[in-house]
């Protein structure tokens, strides 16, 4: 993997992986994280894809990883400026640094969730999104409904409120968040209809209407936050998007659980990762 630094619109740093096949490559994919989540984490299965002859491209949004400044109380940015600004940035680097085209998406969860910002998404052939889904907290199953209403109305405030930013890393929630993106990411999961307010208030919502690049939505079938409620109503804010939903019964496949996040570990690289090559070659 090639290290690199992408610089997006407002001249913001962001520090991303490179990697293309030996041979000729047969495409090329972008693995957008999901809220939290290093590139590192997705690295067997990008060596993966290598493997099967895909050229692949991770990044860290804003805030996180390798993009993460050093002290995070110092950073005002918002969530909703890893699609306006940091997606964006990905994909002009592909298309205008690289030449390349015809690309892949494939998002974890809020990694699909924010592709309506793509200002260029003609250059996008489809997107794989992975357990992407509506993130209000009445849509997820008891108990884990009341430990989410519990971070939002409680230990995050909570957080913020001592440290100056979340501090997820203590509760075993992924990366620290930057106060802005963890006070905007509560305002989602507390309104039914997640960040259709926000796209209406302030960050043209019409983009996502204009969204028709295909779109298959994949999640596991043991994910309390990607389920068959709230799986469909994510897949609503991309209402002229070519839409295809496959549940995953993860029981078919294994026995061990997999989760929101557990799909990309290598120990499900026998049964579950072939699944995932069968819809990017589709």
């Amino acid at each position: 993997m090639e290290k690199i630094v992408i610089t997006a619109s407002d001249g913001y740093q962001l520090s991303a992986l490179y990697a293309a096949p030996s041979t000729k490559s047969v495409g090329t994919i972008v693995i957008s994280s999901a809220t939290g989540v290093r590139k590192e984490f997705y690295l067997h299965f990008a060596f993966f894809l290598v493997g099967q002859g895909y050229t692949v491209l991770l990044y860290d949004y804003r805030g996180i990883g390798g993009s993460a400044p050093d002290d995070l109380r110092k950073m005002d940015a918002y969530m909703h400026e890893w699609g306006t600004k940091d997606m964006n940035a990905v994909l002009n680097y592909l298309v205008e640094g690289k030449g390349l085209t015809d690309i892949i998406w494939l998002g974890h969860s809020v990694g699909a969730q924010l592709i309506g910002f793509l200002e260029k998404p003609h250059h996008i052939r489809k997107v794989i999104s992975i357990n992407s889904a509506l993130g209000y907290w009445r849509y997820f199953p008891f108990p884990m409904n009341w430990l989410i209403w519990g971070l939002w109305y409680f230990i995050g405030p909570l957080m913020v409120k001592l440290y100056g930013y979340g501090v997820m890393t203590k509760i075993g929630w992924g990366e620290n968040l930057p106060r802005n993106m963890m006070k905007e990411w509560r305002s989602w999961c507390l309104n039914k209809t997640y960040f259709r307010a926000s796209l209406k208030q302030a960050l043209q919502a019409d983009q996502f209407s204009q969204f028709t690049t295909p779109i298959t939505s994949v999640y596991m079938s043991d994910d309390f936050i990607a389920n068959d409620k709230t799986v469909p109503l994510m897949l609503t804010f991309f209402p002229n998007a070519p839409q295809r939903i496959r549940k995953l019964a993860v029981r078919e496949f294994t026995q061990e659980k997999v989760g929101h996040t557990g799909v990309f570990r290598k120990k499900f690289r026998h049964n579950l990762w072939p699944v995932l090559i069968e819809e990017i070659k589709k």
